[in-house]
């Protein structure tokens, strides 16, 4: 590697190093703060857990501050050769354009391997690790899982709304379950709840009161009553910490999930499918942003170097936002969700193009 290439790759390195530092602290405290703080004060779960949590949240957020981290290395560190006319001097040395990215492309694509073999092992294993801590937390007392304002998915196969909750009282609940085997589904929609937690048995006790209770077959047909007064439990042992989702699974357990008969229903197999080729399009964030994010610095030429850490921000969220609206369309059989998927990749490669082109024109 020549002197140049080492010169330009040790800034991106150390500034990427920062930023990914940056960021993963920032989702850190943002998954910590959604997923045990209700443990933490409501169920005084150990300080272990806490510790546990972040050891398998920080696997977890690389596939989100790796590329983030890399593309305002890239913007802010070529944003400052130009802005010091270092790049001109270079160029005018005979480098070329392609040849000065050179140093960001090849570092793009180390950390884009990087990123897949994350997203293809880690991140499955850290999600999976992370769900058995908040069912281990949750044992202690399952009470702090009942929060009003955001869906409950903690117990398996149900969705638990809750409108307000005062101290073991709760006020307007809504249960919603299905059964994949079967078909059958169940929503209850209960007044008033008193609830209650048997430490020794690991039983969360509910009594529903003034209950609607809709029931509804795999036919069409339905069934609806209302109850006064309603027993309920959940046996918060038998919770099951293993989920079947797809982003659960590593790339070789989802390949043995899909050649077992039976193991996956219709929605599931879809989904199991699909994961393969987002994982991998998810991966290609580092190449594309060092594809768009040089042309890009050069353009600027600007000596505030906030401005690459607001291109970063805007041109990450845009790619990301691209890849989630494209992740929605997984439930719909067909060539479609495969072309969606990798569209944010091909538009990122069309700008970069573009941007190239600009920058060259302009000498």
């Amino acid at each position: 590697m020549k002197i140049l290439d080492r010169y330009i790759a040790r800034q991106i390195l150390g500034v990427t190093l920062i930023g990914v530092m940056a960021l993963s602290a920032l989702l850190l405290l943002g998954n910590l703060f959604k997923e045990l703080r209700p443990l933490l004060l409501d169920s005084g779960a150990p300080t272990s857990i806490v510790v546990e949590f972040i050891f398998q949240v920080i696997p977890f957020s690389l596939m989100f501050s790796i590329p983030w981290g890399f593309l305002t290395a890239v913007l802010l560190v070529y944003g400052r050769l130009a802005a010091d006319n270092e790049l001109t001097s270079m160029r005018m040395a005979g480098q070329s354009l392609l040849r000065l990215s050179a140093p960001a492309i090849v570092i793009a694509c180390i950390l884009s391997a990087f990123c897949y073999w994350v997203n293809i092992d880690i991140t499955p294993k850290a999600k999976q690790a992370i769900t058995e801590i908040i069912v281990k937390a949750a044992a202690i007392d399952p009470k702090g899982l009942l929060n009003e304002g955001q869906a409950i998915t903690k117990f398996d196969d149900q969705e638990i709304y809750i409108d307000k909750r005062q101290g073991d009282t709760i006020y307007g609940m809504h249960v919603y379950q299905h059964d994949d085997a079967t078909g059958k589904s169940k929503a209850m929609h209960a007044k008033k709840v008193d609830v209650d937690f048997d430490d020794q048995e690991k039983i969360l006790h509910f009594i529903l009161h003034n209950t609607f209770v809709e029931m509804s077959q795999p036919n069409g047909k339905s069934q609806v009553m209302l109850v006064e007064r309603m027993p309920w439990m959940i046996r918060v042992n038998q919770i099951k910490s293993r989920k079947i989702r797809a982003n659960r699974f590593t790339n070789d357990e989802i390949h043995e999930a899909l050649e077992t008969p039976g193991y996956l229903n219709e929605r599931q197999k879809l989904e199991f499918e699909t994961e393969l080729p987002r994982r991998a399009s998810f991966s290609m964030a580092c190449i594309v942003f060092a594809l768009i994010g040089v042309p890009l610095a050069i353009s600027a030429r600007r000596r505030d170097t906030s401005t690459g850490f607001v291109l970063g921000i805007i041109i990450a969220a845009l790619y990301f936002v691209a890849l989630v609206f494209a992740d929605l369309s997984r439930k719909t059989p067909g060539p479609l969700p495969y072309i969606l998927l990798w569209t944010p990749n091909i538009i990122g490669f069309a700008v970069a193009w573009y941007l190239h082109r600009k920058a060259l024109n302009r000498g």
